[in-house]
């Protein structure tokens, strides 16, 4: 502290000074004083900085490996792998695209996961690469769906970039949203907190799960398929959106980021047999 207010004082006056202090003992312990107080100083940066660098390797060890941009063909279409490099949205979560986190297999189905990666947990999410919007859009998904943590969300969904009419959000989604008893099935037509655009239902244990969303101008109906339950629901104008450039995706997430109950399981859901016919 003591090198700190010598330092500050003008050029002026240290010239002054120092004369003064050379001459004396006080001086001499003075400087010897200064001189400790530089060395603790620097000292203590070097720890400070020693510190910085290794929180930053430590943060780096934990991060998920950020890879190069990756795409996957899967029922006909071309999609993005999505990944990030820190939490976002939905979630919010950290997205992964690495080989183990998202892939096609030799049938042609897309496996997505949710999976610890040392003490991060990672998401799944893929982008169509071409616009669709109105037309009849079917896929199936394995058992595993009746599974999944509460805490997780499957989705499928439209979505555009652009704001208006809520990014033109229609969304089929399979979670509890953390509540263990909860509903499971959701569709919906954002905005979710209307009255009347969203309805659901519980999920039935079945060998698998055939979704339908059919979307036309005014109205979009959505229903689901298995071997004991058949659910149904029609929504119909005001609010349903023209395409503009709406295009699908398809994720699994962690709702809330909230890592799931049983932290060190693999989570997965196996989607195949998609398809989609335009309306003509």
């Amino acid at each position: 502290m003591r090198m700190f207010l010598f330092l500050r004082l003008s050029q002026e006056k240290k010239s002054k000074i120092v004369p003064i202090l050379k001459k004396s003992k006080l001086a001499q312990s003075y400087v010897v004083y200064c001189k400790q107080d530089m060395m603790k100083f620097n000292s203590n940066m070097q720890k400070a900085f020693v510190l910085l660098i290794s929180f930053l390797f430590s943060l780096i060890s934990v991060l998920p490996a950020i890879a190069e941009p990756r795409d996957i063909f899967f029922g006909g279409m071309i999609w993005g792998v999505r990944q990030t490099a820190g939490p976002v949205d939905p979630g919010p979560n950290i997205f992964s695209n690495l080989q183990d986190q998202v892939w096609v297999d030799e049938q042609g189905a897309v496996h997505l996961t949710v999976q610890k990666r040392g003490t991060l947990w990672t998401a799944s999410e893929i982008m169509a690469k071409k616009d669709t919007g109105y037309g009849t859009y079917r896929f199936t998904v394995s058992s595993s769906l009746a599974d999944l943590d509460p805490s997780i969300v499957f989705g499928f969904f439209t979505w555009d970039k652009a704001p208006e009419s809520f990014n033109r959000e229609i969304d089929i989604e399979i979670s509890r949203w953390g509540t263990p008893d909860g509903l499971d099935g959701w569709f919906t037509v954002q905005p979710y907190d209307k009255a009347g655009n969203q309805h659901s239902f519980y999920l039935p244990n079945a060998q698998s799960y055939t979704f339908e969303l059919r979307w036309a101008l005014g109205e979009v109906q959505f229903e689901l398929v298995t071997e004991k339950k058949n659910e149904e629901w029609t929504y119909r104008e005001p609010g349903v959106p023209a395409p503009g450039r709406a295009r699908l995706r398809i994720n699994l997430w962690l709702f809330r980021g909230k890592a799931p109950a049983q932290d060190w399981k693999h989570y997965k859901v196996v989607i195949r047999d998609f398809s989609f016919l335009p309306l003509l």
